[in-house]
This record gives C-alpha cells, sequence and structure tokens, in this order.
C-alpha cells in the first residue's frame, strides 16, 4: 500500500452511534466530554494537556500491546478472590446485608452491571472503608492491571444471586449519591464558568495553593481552566464541594459593580456563596466518613479561606483546626501516604497534592489566625522550612515559609510568662526578620504595580508580592506592640517605638494603592486587619516620647504627614465600606476617627495648651472593645482621689457621661474616589528618619506599662498610668455585661473585628492573656 492511501486510511472517518460525541481519551477515562462555545479542544483534554481526537477516526494509541492479557487477568481475579476472603474475616459485614460470606465473596468476583455503571461513574470510591483502596491512577502499572481484569471478566461469571445482592460499595454509593445530586445543583451553568475564570486572578491562586511554584513550571499542578470544568453528577461529594468553593473564592475577587448577568445564579454573589457554603458545611466538611479524603483536607482550607475574606476569623480558626487535627490522624505531618486517599478519578494522579504541601497551608493558614485571636497555634512542627524542604523553592515562597515559623514563634512568645525570656525571644524574632529582609534585595522591597485588566500570571505574582511586604512589616509590629508604650526611662524600648512606627508607614502606604485596585471588600481580607492594626499603632506611638529617648522625636512636618496617611487610609476604608456595604472596613474606618484627636492632643500638649485638654470634647476618648472592657484616654491633668479613669464598667454608664461627637479633620462628606485621594497621596513619599536594623541590648529592671487583668477582676487594676500628658486606663468587662457583648462564635455581622481589637490591645496592655487563652 501506498504512503498516500495508507494516510487517506488512516483519516477514514469511522461509523459512529447516533449522539456519540465524545473524544477517545475521555471515552478511556470515562468522564463526560465538555466543549466551550466553538473550540475543538474538548474541556477535560485542555485541563490534561493531552491530544484530544473524535470517535469518528481511529485512535492512535490503540496498539496490540495493549490489548488485556486473559491469563495475568484471571491470575488476577484469584489473587482479588483471596484478599476478599480475607476482608471478610477482618471487617465484618455492616448491618447483615448478605446472607452470608459466599455470596459476599461472590458478588465480588462477579460484580453485576448495575456495580459496574457505579463503578464507571466514580460511585465505588464512596466506600467509608475499604483497605484495598488507594490512590492509583490508571497511567500507573498497578491501575492498568486492574483495568485488564475488567476487560477480560466473562460474561458467564454474572450469577442471578449476585445480581440481586447488593454489595457493600453499592450500598455506600447510594448514601452519598444524594449528597452529591445536592451538591451538583449548585453549580452554574457550564458556560458561565468560563467568564468568572476571565474577571479575576483567583483561579491561578486556587489550583497553586498546596503547590510549589516549581511544581506548577513542571506542569505538576492542574491549570487554571480546571476550575471552569463542572465535576459529574456521581462524583464523591469532596470533589464537588472543592469545586464549589472554588468558584466561591472566585466570587469574592469580583469588584462591586461586576455584571451578574453572565454568571446565571438565583440572587445575589453574597446570597449564592452563603447557599454553597452552608450546604457544604452541612454536607461535606461536618461529615468525619466524607472529609476524610486528600480532597476532603483541601475543602476544610478552602472553606477557612472563604471565612476569612469573608470576616468571619472565628469560623476559619475552626475549620482550620479541624483540618490540623484530620491532618494529623492521616500522618501528612510525617510525610505518610498510606492514609491519604484521593478519589477523583479524571485528575492524573500526578498533579494530586502532596502531603508536605497540604500540611504546610494548613499550618500557615492556623498561625495566621491563631495569632490574630491572641489563641495558641495549633501545631509547631516547622519540617516544612528545613533547608531540606526548600531546597525546590524560590526566594518568595522561603520568605513565605520564614514568615509562617515566625508567627508560630510570636505566639510562643507571648504566651511567656517570663518577661526576660519573652524580651530574648522578641531579640531573636526581630534579627530573624531584619536578616531575611536584607537576603530578597533592595529592589524586591519596592512597592509593586499591577494592571487589574491583566489576565496573565503576572498581575498575581505582583499582588502576592505586595502582600507578602505587607505581612513582613506586619509581623515587625505585632511583634513590637508589647514594648512600644513601657517605661519612657527605659531607652532599651526606644528601638521597639520607632520600628513599629516604621512598619506603621510601610504597610499603610502600600495598603493605599493596593486597596485602590482591589476593590472587593472580600478580597484578600487580611489587608484590611493589617492597615487597622498599622493605623491604630501609628497613632499610638505619639502617646510615648519621653526626653531621655535615643530616638529624637518626630517633627511637625513628619506629624502632619502621618496625620495625612491615616486619614487616606480612612478614606479608602470608608469607600470599601460603602460600595460593598461591608461591616468590617466601615468599623475600621470609625475605630480610627475615634483614635484621631490623639494627634490633636499631642499637638496642644507641645505647644503648651492644656486649657481645652480639660474640655469635655477629651472626656470622649472612649474605645469599648467586647470581651475586654473600655480604654480611656485622660488629659494630664490632677485627678482627685477616687475620680479616676478607673471607674467600673457598670457605674461608669450610670454616671450620666453625654457622648459627644468626635472631631475629624479631613472627612469628606462623601466618599472620595481614586482621583480625589490623588493629590492627598502627593505628600505621603516623604522619607522618614531611617532606623538602623540592629537589636538592642539586653538589660534588666524597669517598670513596664502594664496593666494586670488577672481574673478580669477591676478591683485588682492599678491607677492611672501617665503617658506623654495623657492617661491610658482599661476598664475590664464586668459580668453583669454579659448581655452586651456577642456570642463567642457570632460571624462578622454581628461580631465584626471576630476578637483582633482585644488581642490588639491585649498586647498593647503588656498583657500576655488575651481572652480564652
Amino acid at each position: 500500500m501506498s504512503e498516500q492511501a495508507q494516510r487517506e486510511a488512516e483519516l477514514k472517518r469511522r461509523k459512529v452511534r447516533k449522539g456519540t460525541h465524545s473524544c477517545w481519551e475521555c471515552r478511556r477515562r470515562k468522564i463526560r466530554c465538555q466543549y466551550a462555545g466553538n473550540d475543538t479542544v474538548c474541556l477535560p483534554c485542555q485541563a490534561r494537556g493531552s491530544t484530544c481526537r473524535s470517535q469518528e477516526y481511529v485512535d492512535k494509541d490503540t496498539r496490540p500491546s495493549q490489548q488485556p492479557d486473559r491469563r495475568m487477568a484471571q491470575r488476577l481475579g484469584r489473587l482479588e478472590d483471596l484478599m476478599a476472603r480475607l476482608v471478610d474475616r477482618i471487617i465484618p459485614e455492616a448491618g447483615g446485608q448478605l446472607a452470608n460470606g459466599s455470596a459476599s465473596r461472590s458478588n465480588r468476583a462477579s460484580p453485576t452491571p448495575s456495580q459496574d455503571s457505579a463503578q464507571n461513574e466514580g460511585l465505588s470510591f464512596h466506600q467509608t472503608l475499604d483497605v484495598l483502596e488507594a490512590s492509583l491512577g490508571p497511567d500507573t502499572p498497578a491501575g492498568l492491571l486492574l483495568g485488564l481484569r475488567d476487560a477480560a471478566r466473562p460474561s458467564s461469571m454474572l450469577t442471578p444471586e449476585s445480581d440481586q445482592s447488593p454489595a457493600p460499595a453499592k450500598l455506600s454509593s447510594s448514601r452519598y449519591s444524594k449528597s452529591s445530586r445536592t451538591l451538583y445543583a449548585l453549580f452554574p451553568p457550564q458556560d458561565a464558568l468560563p467568564v468568572l475564570l476571565k474577571a479575576n486572578a483567583g483561579p491561578y491562586y486556587l489550583t497553586s495553593l498546596f503547590s510549589s511554584f516549581r511544581d506548577l513550571i513542571e506542569g505538576k499542578v492542574e491549570t487554571a481552566n480546571c476550575v471552569a470544568v463542572i465535576p459529574l453528577v456521581a462524583s464523591h461529594p469532596t470533589v464537588l464541594a472543592r469545586r464549589l468553593l472554588q468558584i466561591c473564592i472566585c466570587m469574592q475577587q469580583l469588584h462591586p459593580g461586576y455584571d451578574t448577568a453572565p454568571l446565571q445564579i438565583k440572587g445575589t454573589i453574597p446570597e449564592y456563596m452563603n447557599s454553597v457554603v452552608t450546604t457544604v458545611t452541612n454536607l461535606v466538611t461536618s461529615i468525619d466518613e466524607i472529609v476524610s479524603t486528600g480532597e476532603g483536607l483541601e475543602c476544610l482550607v478552602l472553606l477557612g479561606l472563604w471565612h476569612a475574606n469573608a470576616g468571619n476569623l472565628r469560623k476559619a480558626w475552626l475549620t482550620y483546626r479541624r483540618a490540623l487535627s484530620l491532618g494529623q490522624l492521616m500522618g501528612i505531618d510525617r510525610g505518610s501516604t498510606r492514609a491519604l486517599k484521593f478519589v477523583d478519578t479524571s485528575t492524573d494522579p500526578l498533579k494530586h497534592s502532596t502531603p508536605a504541601g497540604l500540611w504546610y497551608r494548613i499550618n500557615a493558614c492556623d498561625r495566621v489566625s491563631s495569632l490574630l485571636l491572641g489563641l495558641p497555634a495549633g501545631d509547631l512542627d516547622n519540617s516544612f522550612a528545613t533547608e531540606e524542604a526548600m531546597k525546590r523553592d524560590t526566594a518568595m515562597e522561603r520568605l513565605e515559609k520564614l514568615h509562617v515559623v515566625l508567627t508560630g514563634r510570636i505566639i510562643e512568645r507571648n504566651a511567656t510568662r517570663s518577661s526576660s525570656e519573652a524580651y530574648a525571644i522578641t531579640q531573636s524574632i526581630d534579627a530573624e526578620l531584619q536578616s531575611a529582609a536584607t537576603s530578597m534585595g533592595a529592589d524586591w522591597w519596592s512597592e509593586p504595580d499591577f494592571d487589574m485588566t491583566d489576565e496573565t500570571g503576572h498581575k498575581l505574582g505582583e499582588m502576592l508580592r505586595q502582600m507578602l511586604q505587607m505581612r513582613h512589616f506586619d509581623l515587625l509590629i505585632l511583634l513590637h506592640l508589647p514594648y512600644m508604650l513601657r517605661d519612657p526611662s527605659e531607652t532599651r524600648y526606644d528601638y521597639s517605638k520607632t520600628t513599629c512606627a516604621r512598619s506603621s508607614r510601610e504597610v499603610l502606604k502600600r495598603f493605599i494603592p493596593f486597596r485602590s485596585k482591589v476593590t472587593a471588600a472580600w478580597a484578600c481580607r487580611h489587608v484590611d486587619y493589617s492597615a487597622l492594626v498599622a493605623s491604630m499603632t501609628l497613632l499610638l506611638t505619639y502617646l510615648r516620647q519621653h526626653q531621655h529617648a535615643t530616638e529624637p522625636a518626630p517633627t511637625c512636618k513628619e506629624r502632619n504627614e502621618d496625620r495625612k496617611l491615616v486619614e487616606v487610609v480612612r478614606e479608602r476604608m470608608q469607600h470599601v465600606a460603602i460600595t460593598n456595604r461591608d461591616k468590617v472596613t466601615q468599623e475600621s474606618a470609625d475605630i480610627l476617627g475615634q483614635m484621631m484627636p490623639i494627634l490633636d492632643l499631642i499637638d496642644r500638649s507641645l505647644m503648651g495648651d492644656l486649657s481645652e485638654c480639660n474640655s469635655h470634647v477629651l472626656k470622649c476618648l472612649h474605645l469599648k472593645v467586647p470581651y475586654l472592657g473600655t480604654i480611656n484616654f485622660h488629659p494630664n491633668v490632677n485627678v482627685p482621689e477616687g475620680q479616676g479613669g478607673n471607674t467600673p464598667f457598670s457605674r461608669r454608664d450610670n454616671a450620666g457621661t453625654t457622648p459627644c461627637p468626635v472631631a475629624f479633620a479631613g472627612t469628606a462628606a462623601s466618599t472620595p474616589g481614586m482621583e480625589q485621594l490623588q493629590p492627598q497621596m502627593a505628600g505621603l513619599s516623604t522619607t522618614h528618619r531611617a532606623v538602623t536594623p540592629s537589636v538592642p541590648a539586653m538589660t534588666q529592671g524597669g517598670d513596664d506599662m502594664q496593666v494586670d487583668m488577672a481574673a478580669f477582676d477591676p478591683a485588682l487594676l492599678p491607677p492611672d498610668t501617665s503617658i506623654n500628658g495623657m492617661y491610658m486606663d482599661f476598664d475590664v468587662q464586668p459580668q453583669d455585661g454579659a448581655l452586651e457583648i456577642p456570642d463567642l462564635m457570632a460571624g462578622a455581622e454581628d461580631w465584626v473585628l471576630q476578637g483582633l481589637d482585644t488581642t490588639y490591645w491585649s498586647l498593647i496592655n503588656g498583657n500576655n492573656m488575651a481572652w480564652g487563652t
């Protein structure tokens, strides 16, 4: 036969059944073949990077060497039968569903057509327990051999008895099939997902969440297009739930004015997301038997991320802690894969998350939320940050892992009762942070600039760099916060104060352009918390200035620049709050509005004008913090005995104090747009005095500004503490005020800051005991 005739024979179309549309690859994998628009390559083949060839043409991959070996299949059948007998002795049949052991073995050796169908659809993976089950892919040797057995099984092996007696796998499948159908019904239409995919960089982040950049380059990670593929209705509930949560996190990144019509969802985006999260929580993440898979761990992390972005810090913490405990039961903290099984048969096994990747991401999320809430870390294992574990990581990945390690050490420092030991730990952590900053190079610390219309991974890379920079400075603030307002006569604390001030400015200078581009309140929520902490810290640094300080006091020009910086941050928060109807950013803006008069007090005290400081306006500088009490700022006047700021909380409310407005310079009647903010931002580039990143010497002695809050007893509070011409004290929450505080597990709608403010003021107070610890 000539070469041309052979080519024509290969291109000759085969006759296929009417209604057959799937390609050869999807047929082999027994998955749905779906196309987007006028694409000639189906979505599953795009995700896998495989050749999409219609069944109208001859399958080039079919070779005689791939045909089943009948004798090998029979030997495997006998081996499986022996293993089934062993299982019958170890694991009794549940509920007496089968008449006897022989019937059970008969069903395993000769599955019914309905069972074959269930296996083809992936339902056999719904079994509660199967010691023979493993993460085997169709391309592995064992997977090919097991596939041979099904292909070579003679039809005469099917018996009426096996057809009438359901196997345990089928019973377990039907138990979860209802949950799978319920989850499947929540998906938007298939053609709407590519539209969502192009609207933000979320898919790039989600598909690489549990992997390294090197894995992404080597093709060991699913592509971003996979997020646009809806799993089969017969898939395991965790597979469906994982995709739904990925879609919801992508929706959190959409800007407020996004047109939701192309998504074809019921109700608004928040309503849709709440419906999905509630269903996933009830049907998947709260059921141990379902969530105990590799996809289940991923679901818990994704659910925690969604809650964290939604402002539900406490629910996020509980979700991360559940993932941590489940991961320990699976042994992923020890690198074990025996109990880590994946049930998504449509994904290449080589692209599954690794135990190390899962364990690192779970710990990273748990430690960040624990630090913000003032709670202990779930696990302090740092095996993910060893030189061996990081040899393939990029510089940014190394810095991120170091941040996770140091976050755990700050949590340990906060729980330390010895003041000298805590200060030594603080010095050590500061030295590591400064060393890490130097290793990144000066160019890396330049403020990133990215285009929100960019649909490539470059935008995500720049966003991650900016958030990593903010995270670094945020850790420096939380590290030195307990020493920022200590005894002014102790010069060793000057370094902590200047570090807090410098780091706060760096956070705020990056927050303003970031929130000017990323206007979705539910996107990257942690940057809002960082901005709030940095703004409050920058204002409080002006409370403590002393004539013996080693660092010169800020000039009037620097103070005005800081005032302008905080004002622009507050206006950005108000803009996000109004456009998104978001309570977290609105509450943050309100807190800053209450604290801005601190700078006015400093101006008046420096000018020697204390007459206005005794006025009725200054008596309104109070901040009420749930589960902590009230923080009071007082003018520096002689307080008669028995009339100090330590009036018990219950008596203060009955004292008849009339609320009064707090003046805030620069508050606009309407929320400004970015063009209105540019003139105010123009003067923010002035460089403040450089602070040498050296570690202060360790000394003993000195009185700390500390209020003993043991047992939350107001009677144990000491007198007011004088700080730079002002008094600052804490009124502890009494027992009879329990009805005025939110529930411990309240969401962001009822408890906006979720305890972040409690942790912050506990650290400021020099008190290592936050609520509930």
